[in-house]
């Protein structure tokens, strides 16, 4: 279906750099880096990609200040207005495949460990 104001068949996560069906992978461990500034951020989910990918861009849409994204927008781009059917997310990539949570949720702390994203709030799970 042809959605307004974007190609035919481009979901959110493909407008945001993604390779072709990403969008359609769940229990990942994903990368985000913000178009704007080169930022990063590193998640984790159970669901399809493309429903995270489109609930942190309406976090960061709604300036929500409770929200890793939301905050970073308010933070260092409180003027930028993000329209309807676009994305300031850039380079969006599965790190990881991981069906078992407790080994996603690691997957994610490591992640954080090795990359230091600067726009998570934690750190994810505490490593010994």
């Amino acid at each position: 279906p042809r959605t307004r104001g974007r190609p035919k068949g481009a979901c959110m996560t493909c407008l945001s750099g993604a390779k072709p069906h990403v969008c359609n992978q769940k229990q990942v461990v994903y990368f985000i880096q913000c178009r704007e500034c080169g930022e990063q951020y590193i998640g984790e989910t159970d669901c399809k990609l493309e429903l995270r990918i489109v609930q942190h861009l309406g976090e960061a849409r709604n300036s929500r200040a409770d929200k890793p994204w939301g905050r970073h927008m308010i933070r260092h781009h409180p003027h930028v207005n993000i329209p309807l059917q676009h994305t300031i997310f850039s380079n969006v990539s599965v790190v990881a495949r991981e069906g078992d949570s407790a080994r996603r949720k690691l997957r994610r702390a490591l992640e954080i460990r090795a990359r230091r994203p600067t726009i998570n709030v934690s750190a994810g799970w505490a490593l010994l």
